[in-house]
């Protein structure tokens, strides 16, 4: 593997830039977990939610583009479909990348990032906001923003339906 991708600390690149992977705080790890199973429920009988998986967006030395997203869903198909040796770095979007957004948050990185997500090809970018709640859907065709005691469903992927409060109740839960 390559540095910073097995080993701590983690590090991301985007156009050949490397950056330190911000470290998670015990509300964005919540938030982070709580997608995952939710995506598992509703997906796992055609794909699985991974946490912290690199994303090889782009190979190229100059503009070498890798990066740490909290949460990934890929369809068992897509998974199966890269070759065995790229399976640690895969290089093929994922149907669902999710990115909780932290205190210590670099500006302007984490909307850089998300821009690259969607241009690479992945149908939906949720950026996840501890405080306020929110939860920001992000394909090619625009943003919607959805709130605790809104129904999230995209028409991306028709089969992801959940209460948006679900995300944060273990947050309400332990005071965060």
């Amino acid at each position: 593997m390559v540095r910073g991708i097995d080993e701590k600390p983690y590090l991301e690149w985007l156009d050949g830039v490397e950056s330190l992977v911000v470290s998670p705080n015990p509300p964005h790890g919540i938030v982070a977990i709580e997608i995952g199973t939710i995506l598992n429920r509703l997906g796992s009988a055609f794909g699985t939610s991974a946490v912290e998986v690199h994303l090889r967006l782009d190979d190229d030395a100059h503009h070498r583009t890798v990066l740490l997203p909290d949460v990934v869903f890929y369809r068992d198909e897509t998974m199966l479909g890269i070759p065995q040796q790229d399976r640690m770095l895969p290089n093929v979007p994922p149907e669902i990348i999710v990115d909780v957004r932290s205190p210590n948050d670099r500006p302007g990185f984490r909307e850089a990032k998300i821009a690259r997500y969607v241009a690479w090809g992945c149908p939906l970018v949720l950026d996840v906001s501890v405080t306020p709640r929110a939860i920001v859907a992000i394909t090619r065709d625009g943003a919607r923003t959805y709130r605790p005691g809104d129904r999230f469903e995209h028409p991306a992927v028709p089969w992801l339906q959940f209460q948006v409060g679900e995300v944060f109740a273990k947050l309400d839960l332990f005071g965060f």
